[in-house]
């Protein structure tokens, strides 16, 4: 099993190594990469977390499946990327060339990966996802290409609303609007985020209200001084349509949706977020502004020690 871990700890604003293993203060969250995982999004969430006091176990994504491969974890976080690769079979998008997430989250987990982490969060692990780690948990389900009839994870009762428009080459900076029934607290903390960072990013839509809950919306579309377009690619390698981007036909169609939510799958408990948290809104090898560092940690913390994130979704 291929796994590293990284541990470290905050005293006096240094930072001290300290020897494996999990301190009361401490909870061990895995990172997870390999193909559909996106490098930035791992490396910068593994800074943002090691800064805030967690305990990292990174786990290549090929091996979850593999029997201990997430015993003594507290949280797993699948972040950005891609949640398939039906992109490069018949469905609109990049051709094999320019596939460089590989087979994608789902089919590089496969069918015992995914099964994996669906017991393991209902046994009690918190899962975090970020963008197509958002999409893995989702309900979506497959319509095309070579996974045709499959279902991602359906950790969280959300689908993924018009993912043709939104993932069809869509990247920018955005403002997102904390749920105004939150505690001030929390407000706070999402508040020192003014923009995240939107690349082909998940606006979601709630199958159950009485099951989660809405931390924050978008409050408007993609910033147009920010908004980079292309349209994507079929399977043959010609632009899937031409005349105006569907994205600017369909813009204010994000505006209100929710960009991050949080629930409850038995025991375990789910955070998941549409846009980019660990990334910088313009630049995205680069951490996000000072202010927003914090808030990936943040709300993970506040979700793991929340008694209980949402109704808990019972297990078919």
């Amino acid at each position: 099993m291929v796994t590293r871990s990284i541990v470290a700890s905050r005293t006096s604003g240094k930072t001290k190594k300290t020897a494996p293993g999990k301190s009361p203060k401490e909870k061990l969250v895995g990172v997870v990469y390999g193909e559909g995982c996106d490098t930035h999004c791992v490396r910068n969430t593994c800074l943002l977390l090691a800064q805030g006091g967690f305990q990292l176990k990174l786990v290549e994504i090929s091996q979850v499946g593999k029997p201990g491969s997430l015993d003594g974890l507290d949280i797993l976080v699948v972040g950005g990327g891609d949640d398939d690769d039906n992109r490069k079979d018949t469905r609109e998008g990049r051709p094999d060339s320019d596939n460089h997430y590989g087979r994608g989250q789902r089919r590089a987990l496969g069918k015992k990966g995914m099964r994996a982490i669906y017991q393991k969060v209902k046994m009690g692990l918190m899962y975090v996802g970020i963008c197509a780690g958002a999409y893995l948990a989702s309900a979506k389900q497959v319509h095309h290409g070579c996974d045709k009839g499959a279902e991602n994870l359906r950790l969280c009762e959300v689908n993924i609303h018009k993912e043709e428009v939104f993932a069809g080459g869509v990247t920018g900076a955005v403002e997102l609007l904390a749920n105004s029934e939150l505690d001030s607290r929390l407000r706070r903390v999402l508040r020192r985020a003014p923009q995240m960072r939107f690349d082909d990013s998940a606006v979601l839509s709630i199958l159950d209200k009485e099951r989660v809950q809405v931390l924050a919306t978008y409050k408007r579309p993609v910033a147009r001084g920010t908004l980079s377009l292309t349209v994507p690619r079929n399977a043959h390698g010609r632009l899937a349509y031409k005349g105006v981007h569907r994205y600017l036909s369909h813009e204010q169609d994000m505006v209100g949706r929710p960009a991050v939510v949080m629930s409850q799958l038995e025991q375990g408990k789910v955070l998941l977020f549409g846009p980019h948290p660990e990334l910088h809104s313009m630049v995205p090898s680069k951490l996000p502004d000072r202010s927003a560092r914090s808030v990936l940690k943040d709300l993970i913390l506040h979700v793991a020690n929340h008694s209980e994130a949402a109704p808990s979704v019972q297990a078919n």
